[in-house]
């Protein structure tokens, strides 16, 4: 009867050992194809981001307006980013009322269809003011999905 004990106890262990080695690749095999669906949405949104960086910046430098200049954008990541160049003057009006500026900026960007699939895709726009001819910065926003979600 000890033989019998000892054997089936040798048996469970290996089982055991068996057990603790294939869970590790069970869990793996099961994260493979969600780290694979996130790379290609991720490839897919870096090209798309590209795709309109490209389009958005045909005929830049452009003026928005008397005091803001249209540079073009690039993409960084998952960031669509739009290069601005300010007047000095009314770059000091941004720096004195930066809530005021991100708050205008927000209901641009919210209220652009294309700007909130894009967000909806896991993109965030970056809006890089800095002054004309100096390039010294003024701000930086970001949107997110989020951010028009209020």
């Amino acid at each position: 009867m000890n033989r019998v004990a000892r054997y089936r106890s040798n048996e469970r262990s290996q089982k055991e050992i068996a057990m603790y080695r294939l869970t590790p690749l069970l869990l793996l095999s099961l994260a493979l194809p969600n780290a694979h669906a996130a790379s290609l949405q991720e490839q897919q949104l870096g090209q798309l981001l590209e795709q309109v960086a490209q389009q958005s910046s045909v005929g830049t430098p452009r003026a928005i307006n008397e005091d803001i200049l249209d540079q073009g954008y690039t993409v960084d990541g998952n960031e669509l980013v739009n290069h601005l160049s300010v007047q000095p003057r009314h770059a000091a009006q941004m720096r004195d009322n930066p809530e005021q500026v991100r708050s205008q900026l927000a209901v641009s960007v919210c209220g652009n269809k294309g700007l909130r699939t894009l967000l909806s895709k896991g993109a965030v726009l970056r809006y890089e003011f800095s002054e004309y001819k100096s390039n010294r910065p003024i701000a930086t926003e970001r949107y997110r999905a989020t951010d028009c979600a209020r």
